[in-house]
């Protein structure tokens, strides 16, 4: 292999492969076809995509330090063989296994290869790299597998790691407010400049929709100008057309500011910030002039919905993850025999019950809003997953509600003579996350009515379990 060297650069927690090969991005396969669950292609055309986004986790013990686990964030799993007897990389493992001599391991090396300007990922099991598979059927062409000894001449092992906080996804429905407090609007006087001056998000020259591009980039509509965002020279105007998709001077990339309200807008076409300014007759608009992010370049967005509501939730229970599992004592009482002969003792038993559900999504941004969900309810039955009742309830992403509830159980229970007896209701506490695609229904601040499917939703969820009684017995 040509010239090479560890990581020695902290790594982003999130981030998204792109094969050097054909540059497509690494992506999860999100089809029903049980013999391909778990695989991972090179066939993402977009960056921004729930099924393309993966996180690395360092290695726990001291003696794998340089080494990593990589996790899909589409289902949670971790990346490691099909079976023993294959190359394969799927994600399909539940937890992380650092013994290097088992085929389960999910240890793996990145290396750095400078005269490439690329990376390779060792399989440390293995000891082979892992590459876009060349297959004659289209099942696996394209697929994730570790099978070569050095580097290739085709580039199938080299990969470009993209940083995933690097983007910012903002919602499709936004107004953009500035420093001075006001809102960004089209200008009053029938141009087509945009300025701050509307104090009204409700107004209709504030609204704006947001589209994303392949690479994460962002075009800009004006609403009420039904036109893109492009600058000219500096100035951005609300002039352009669908047919400017390839235009730099209408391509932003949004930088992240805070607490995910504030954002800074850069220009493609000079890489210059959007800023409020004043100048050749014109006060408070909107030019990409800004070097760097100065007040005037810090904006903060407002999502142009009055009212949310989540529905037709699809869990892919087939991708459900297990994991930390723990034994449980619910509740335990005494019962006790001082006389010479046995006797038969009636036992309740009253204990708490504790479920947790999160609701989330692994792409778009989160800015807090409450939203009705209406689905059935995800619990674990002995490693299985159930489906409750459909109910309504409102959250937020990411907010992590709590319901408890008594539940009493009752025994009889045999006594021997001269015996103490320990009744226990024992049971298995365990998490699962489960990805679901839904639709979502969204009313905005005109008056209209948008629905949106997703396929981004992540359902995390603890329950308790494998319910049993027992009893010991000790002597008097």
């Amino acid at each position: 292999m040509d010239e090479e060297s560890q990581i020695n650069d902290p790594l982003p927690k999130y981030f998204t492969l792109r094969s050097k090969h054909n540059d497509g991005f690494l992506r999860y396969i999100n089809a029903d076809d049980k013999t391909m669950h778990g695989f991972l292609k090179f066939s993402g055309s977009h960056v921004v995509n729930p099924f393309a986004k993966f996180e690395f986790e360092k290695a726990k013990e001291k003696s794998n330090k340089v080494l990593v686990h990589i996790r899909c964030c589409y289902n949670n799993k971790y990346l490691v063989r099909w079976s023993e007897k294959s190359k394969y990389i799927v994600a399909t493992g539940n937890e992380l296994n650092e013994d290097k001599t088992k085929f389960s391991s999910t240890l793996f090396e990145l290396i750095y290869v400078q005269d490439r300007n690329a990376f390779c990922i060792k399989h440390v099991q293995l000891n082979r790299y892992i590459q876009l598979r060349r297959h004659s059927t289209s099942q696996f062409q394209g697929t994730l597998f570790a099978g070569s000894t050095g580097l290739e001449n085709d580039e199938t092992d080299l990969l470009n790691i993209i940083d995933w906080s690097t983007f910012f996804i903002l919602p499709k429905h936004v107004a953009f407010k500035g420093d001075n407090g006001k809102y960004l609007r089209v200008r009053s006087s029938g141009t087509k400049y945009l300025e701050f001056s509307g104090s009204d998000v409700g107004d209709p020259r504030v609204g704006n929709q947001i589209f994303t591009t392949y690479d994460g980039h962002i075009m800009i509509k004006n609403d009420s100008l039904e036109k893109f965002w492009i600058r000219d020279p500096n100035w951005i105007l609300g002039e352009g057309s669908e047919s400017d998709f390839t235009d730099r001077n209408a391509l932003f990339w949004p930088v992240q500011l805070g607490d995910g309200h504030g954002v800074a807008l850069r220009n493609r076409g000079n890489n210059r910030f959007c800023k409020r300014l004043s100048t050749e007759g014109k006060n408070n608009c909107l030019n990409a002039d800004a070097e760097s992010i100065n007040a005037e370049a810090m904006l903060q967005i407002e999502e142009l919905v009055i009212s949310r509501t989540i529905y037709d939730v699809n869990f892919r229970v087939l991708d459900a993850r297990f994991y930390d599992e723990t034994p449980m004592t619910m509740v335990s009482s005494e019962m006790v025999n001082k006389n010479s002969e046995p006797e038969l003792q009636r036992l309740k038993l009253q204990y708490e019950d504790t479920k947790s559900s999160t609701w989330t999504n692994s792409v778009g941004m989160k800015l807090g809003m409450k939203m009705s969900i209406e689905s059935g309810c995800p619990e674990i039955s002995s490693q299985e997953i159930e489906i409750s009742a459909e109910f309504k309830e409102e959250y937020t992403w990411g907010e992590t509600k709590e319901t408890k509830s008594t539940r009493e159980v009752e025994h009889q229970v045999t006594v021997p003579p001269y015996t103490k007896v320990i009744a226990k209701v024992l049971a298995t506490k365990g998490f699962c996350d489960i990805p679901y695609s839904y639709t979502q229904r969204d009313v905005l601040t005109n008056g209209k009515v948008e629905i949106q499917q997703f396929d981004d939703g992540i359902y995390t969820g603890s329950n308790c379990y494998n319910y049993t009684f027992s009893t010991e017995q000790e002597d008097l």
